[in-house]
């Protein structure tokens, strides 16, 4: 789903995130025509959290068809995007993303409390979350995204810079599984990061002060050089074996008591640009 956890974070180029997708969505349009059914930033940029030069920008492209072809047309744009530093979008065709709502529960979640359509058609027509998708997703990538994470300290075990690295590195995806396990027992997370990691800290009773410490070193833009034997390390690895313990324990399908109604989490942003096309159904 999200970039798995990394060493030496990679400086992105410090454009303005929005300028930089737009150039991009305009390339798309240039080469697709009316084979581009829609594109759409989420993630931190309109939660207005992005870090220049460390957030990554999250794009969702979806087209008509995907075939051969599409992929040749598609190449020079992907690789002059990567070469930018920029995070690889997720493209799709129209009908494959109308099949994805139970195998990408945690985005569109996330989609519907911040997104931004740049061009086409909004994706997201419904509020409503499949709960045991969005807990097999969060309970699924947390424990996988934990074991890349113990295999990549193994091996920069003797690099506390890479360590750092890595700590801060992971904190995107753990928050994203966080605001998953806020929204299972019922809460709305809303966009602050800080507030997610504390609420999540009071709910599975864990020391939410090794992620917040992560969290302002990520935005202090610096390096973090923390050794494997620094005690930050083992209260980091708790706290997420404690978001595991939890999202297990929870039970595999909405509770009787909440299941007469969606599980709906109302926008906390404005959908789209005012002059956004007519919204399309999956």
């Amino acid at each position: 789903m999200r970039a798995s956890v990394q060493g030496t974070i990679q400086r992105k180029i410090m454009a303005d995130p929005r300028t930089t997708a737009a150039k991009l969505t305009a390339q798309l349009r240039t080469t697709f025509g009316d084979e581009l059914r829609s594109v759409v930033v989420f993630g931190s940029v309109p939660r207005g959290e992005a870090i220049p030069g460390v957030s990554d920008l999250n794009l969702l492209v979806l087209l008509d068809s995907i075939t051969a072809a599409t992929l040749v047309r598609t190449a020079p744009l992907l690789m002059q995007w990567i070469r930018q530093g920029n995070t690889p979008p997720y493209i799709y065709s129209w009908e494959e993303w109308s099949g994805m709502r139970e195998t990408f529960a945690i985005e569109i979640a996330d989609m519907n409390d911040a997104r931004e359509v740049l061009w086409g058609a909004d994706p997201i027509s419904t509020d409503a979350v499949v709960y045991s998708a969005l807990r097999l997703q969060a309970d699924r990538e947390a424990r996988d995204t934990l074991l890349q994470l113990r295999m990549r300290m193994m091996v920069n075990a003797q690099s506390p810079t890479e360590i750092g690295a890595l700590l801060l590195s992971g904190v995107p995806s753990f928050t994203a599984y966080m605001r998953a396990a806020l929204r299972l027992v019922g809460e709305t997370p809303g966009l602050a990061t800080r507030s997610v990691i504390e609420r999540t800290a009071s709910l599975i009773e864990a020391d939410p002060a090794p992620m917040l410490t992560c969290l302002d070193a990520r935005h202090a833009r610096e390096s973090f050089q923390i050794p494997l034997t620094d005690a930050l390390v083992e209260r980091y690895l708790a706290f997420v074996r404690a978001q595991i313990d939890h999202l297990s324990r929870l039970p595999s399908e909405r509770p009787a008591h909440r299941a007469d109604s969606p599980v709906q989490y109302p926008s906390s942003l404005s959908r789209s640009p005012a002059d956004q096309r007519a919204r399309a159904e999956i």
